[in-house]
């Protein structure tokens, strides 16, 4: 284990989070005893000067101190704690990282001789790669309140609310991953669609991570680009938290939209290979083969014609695509899983991607801003994979993306194709799903919907329930 946790030890008596033991780095014997002895030594010192420095004290005076009620109260004060380091005991510095910085020389800025740095980049080897380090985030340095001593002692980096990173940077350096210990909570959501349906979700207490996964796992059965006032949901899901805050996006159990009293579910579901999927009512997958648009949260700006009136060259032409109108830089998605056939730029076209899925159905993006990473002929992409952003190369007004659907190497009108769909669920996995199914329609049948107050709106809630 990590020499930090000794450390604060002999500082402060604390019960301290122990690390998970499969990241922990392991150091030699030899210098781990050797390190351990000096303090243990250093120890008996300490405890030997209290000791005198009693003794001395005591002979001077016959009357023994008797604490006062204010020293008393201070001494019972509880301790803070960050990391497991008591912050009565160190001073925090900030370093935040920004584009080109190297760990050898921001450690050298904080007092570290080149012997020191160099050590402490070679006890990562192994334990934390350096090039997780990312641009934005803080490197925090613990320095000694007392003593005067402002070379840090610590260094300690956050990836992300799940755990952290601790270095010791005295001594004999080293290095520990530490996991926070996660609570998982079973919550529920319901609203009304009274402006729109984003709204609504959000108002619920739904993160934008859920309310985008919700739409997903439902788009193939609700028609999002027709939101009516009136359409309602529940949805039940689970939640990360540590330290009593929630974390991380959370994960969809069940949800269920309504719409003209029709109702609409869909089920987290594992199958035999482990693979999670979500499912509607009957077993049917809710991802399905083709997605219904490229873009999310957009609005079809100009549908497929045989004939339309030009924007810019004004006159009429066939227009053999559909347009989604959407901000500069909205991510562009493939509808399906393929292979890119053109990633290029040309013409009234603009910058476009040009996306093969099988033998019978190829798709196209026109007028993008630009290519996401990675995306070049030849390259593999999946169903709901970014592969560009909204701009307006080529002949366009505005920022939008047209889409255009090849079936047997003619351009048809997507939107009035009946698709592929993928195969549903059956044997023994759908008697399983059936069970799991029936006791998740229960668990929403008992959320109830928001009631409405007194001014034009609704009383939303997330509410945690019992698992």
């Amino acid at each position: 284990m990590c020499l930090f946790y000794r450390f604060t030890s002999l500082i402060a008596k604390s019960d301290i989070v122990q690390a998970d033991e499969s990241k922990v780095s392991e150091q030699p014997n030899k210098w781990r005893h050797l390190f351990q002895h000096s303090l243990l030594l250093a120890d008996m010192m300490v405890i030997g000067g209290i000791v005198i420095a009693a003794t001395i004290s005591r002979s001077a005076s016959e009357k023994p101190h008797t604490a006062s009620a204010s020293e008393a109260t201070l001494s019972e004060e509880p301790v803070s704690y960050r990391w497991n380091f008591p912050l009565s005991q160190f001073r925090i510095e900030e370093h935040l990282l920004q584009r080109g910085d190297a760990l050898g020389a921001i450690l050298l800025q904080k007092g570290l001789n080149p012997q020191e740095a160099t050590a402490v980049v070679e006890s990562c080897r192994g334990v934390f790669p350096l090039t997780s380090l990312r641009m934005g985030k803080c490197l925090y340095f613990l320095c000694r309140q007392k003593g005067g001593d402002a070379k840090p002692w610590f260094m300690v980096y956050e990836p992300s609310p799940y755990g952290y990173v601790v270095f010791q940077l005295r001594d004999v350096p080293c290095v520990e991953t530490v996991s926070r210990p996660i609570k998982i909570e079973t919550r529920t959501a319901a609203g009304t669609v009274k402006t729109n349906l984003w709204q609504a979700l959000t108002d619920s207490g739904l993160n934008d991570n859920l309310a985008d996964a919700l739409i997903d796992a439902l788009a193939a059965s609700v028609d999002f680009y027709r939101q009516k006032v009136g359409d309602r949901f529940k949805v039940l899901y689970e939640q990360d938290v540590i330290e009593g805050q929630p974390v991380g996006s959370g994960r969809i159990l069940a949800a269920v939209y309504e719409r003209d009293q029709k109702a609409h579910y869909t089920f987290r579901f594992n199958k035999e290979d482990g693979k999670v999927e979500y499912y509607d009512y009957e077993g049917r997958p809710a991802r399905k083969a083709f997605l219904k648009a490229p873009v999310k949260y957009s609005r079809i700006s100009s549908r497929f014609s045989r004939s339309r009136l030009h924007p810019i060259l004004g006159y009429h032409r066939p227009h053999f695509g559909t347009d989604y109108a959407a901000p500069y830089g909205t991510p562009i998605i493939a509808v399906a899983d393929g292979v890119v056939v053109e990633a290029t730029q040309r013409g009234g076209n603009g910058k476009y991607v040009r996306i093969r899925h099988d033998k019978v159905y190829e798709t196209q993006y026109l007028h993008m801003s630009g290519f996401a990473a990675g995306i070049r002929p030849g390259a593999r992409v999946v169903q709901g994979q970014t592969i560009g952003y909204v701009g307006s190369t080529g002949l366009a007004t505005g920022p939008h993306v047209c889409f255009r659907f090849w079936k047997n190497g003619q351009q048809v009108d997507h939107l009035r194709l009946n698709l592929p769909q993928p195969e549903p669920i059956s044997g023994p996995l759908l008697d399983a799903f059936k069970v799991e199914r029936d006791r998740l329609v229960e668990r929403l049948e008992a959320i109830p919907y928001p009631v409405e107050s007194n001014y034009d709106g609704n009383i939303y809630g997330a509410e945690q329930i019992a698992p």
